[in-house]
C-alpha cells in the first residue's frame, strides 16, 4: 500500500489560515458545511447547550473546528501529532480572543483518563491513520456515558478514486493537493466505521454526505481562475464549497453516542 506522507502538516503549518495556500480548501468549502451538521446535531438533534461542554478535537491540525467549537463557548482541547500546526492553532487562538487547550498527542495513544469528554470530534483524520480501530477505542475511551462523536472521513469508493486522488492530487491540470496526502487504500467505507463504532460501545449511528453544492462547469471556470493566479484557494474553496447531502459515495460525516456504562 502506498504510503501518506503526513509530514505535509509539518511543512504547511503557517498556511492552516491564509487565503492562498490549499489549507485554506478546508477552511472554506468543508469546514461550513460539517461544523453547521455538528452544531445542529449538538443543539437541535440532541438538545444539547454547547456552553461548557467539553471537547475534544482529535487532530486539530490548525484549530478551525476547535475554534468554531470554543466560539459556541464550548471548554476545547485539540490533540495533534504536529507540533507547527499547533503552533499556529495557538497563535490564531490567540489573536482571535479564544482560550483553546493545545497539546501534542496521537490520536491512537490520547493522553487522558477514561470518560473526561462530552463531545470528541474527530475530522479528517481516520483516512490518515494506520489503524483507525485503535483511534475509534481511543475516543470511546475518553467520551463520557452519552457522550457524542463526531466525525467525518473519505469512502473508499470509484468516486473517491476519481475525484480525491486522481483529479484533487494527481492530474497535473487538476491538482489542488500535494501527492500523497490522500492514499485510497485507506479510505474507509461506512460500514467498516459503523463496525468499529459498534465494537467500541458507540451507538445509534447517522451518517451523512459531503457532496458538491456546484455545477461541474461552474466548478470548473473557478479551477482555471484558481490555476491562472486570478482567484485566490480560500475564494476558490468558497466557490466549490460542499453541501450536505444522502450521497456518501465520496466525504460522509456523522455523530454516534456512547453507551452508558
Amino acid at each position: 500500500m502506498p504510503s501518506i506522507d503526513n509530514t505535509i502538516y509539518d511543512h504547511v503549518h503557517a498556511t492552516w489560515w491564509d487565503q492562498d495556500g490549499f489549507m485554506a480548501l478546508l477552511r472554506t468549502s468543508v469546514n461550513p458545511p460539517r461544523f453547521a451538521y455538528f452544531r445542529a446535531v449538538l443543539s437541535e438533534r440532541l438538545g444539547l447547550d454547547p456552553r461548557g461542554l467539553r471537547v475534544l478535537d482529535v487532530g486539530c491540525g490548525g484549530g478551525l473546528l476547535s475554534e468554531e467549537f470554543a466560539a459556541l463557548g464550548c471548554a476545547v482541547t485539540g490533540v495533534d501529532r504536529s507540533l507547527p500546526s499547533l503552533a499556529a492553532a495557538r497563535e490564531h487562538a490567540g489573536r482571535s480572543g479564544l482560550n483553546i487547550d493545545y497539546r501534542q498527542a496521537s490520536a491512537e495513544a490520547l493522553p487522558f483518563d477514561a470518560a473526561q469528554f462530552d463531545v470528541v470530534c474527530c475530522c479528517d483524520v481516520l483516512e490518515h491513520v494506520d489503524d483507525p480501530d485503535a483511534v475509534v477505542a481511543q475516543i470511546a475511551r475518553v467520551l463520557k456515558p452519552g457522550g457524542v462523536f463526531l466525525f467525518d472521513t473519505i469512502n473508499r469508493t470509484f468516486m473517491s478514486k476519481l475525484v480525491a486522488i486522481k483529479l484533487a492530487q494527481d492530474w497535473r491540470l487538476t491538482r489542488l493537493i500535494p501527492r500523497d496526502v490522500h492514499v485510497w487504500d485507506k479510505f474507509i467505507r461506512p460500514h467498516e466505521l459503523a463496525a468499529s463504532m459498534n465494537r467500541h460501545g458507540l451507538r445509534e449511528h447517522e451518517f451523512a454526505g459531503l457532496s458538491p453544492a456546484i455545477n461541474p462547469l461552474t466548478a470548473l471556470n473557478a479551477l482555471v481562475r484558481n490555476k491562472l493566479g486570478r482567484m485566490s484557494f480560500a475564494e476558490l474553496g468558497s466557490k466549490l464549497k460542499l453541501k450536505r447531502s444522502d450521497d456518501l459515495s465520496i466525504s460522509y460525516m456523522g455523530f454516534a453516542r456512547a453507551q452508558a456504562r
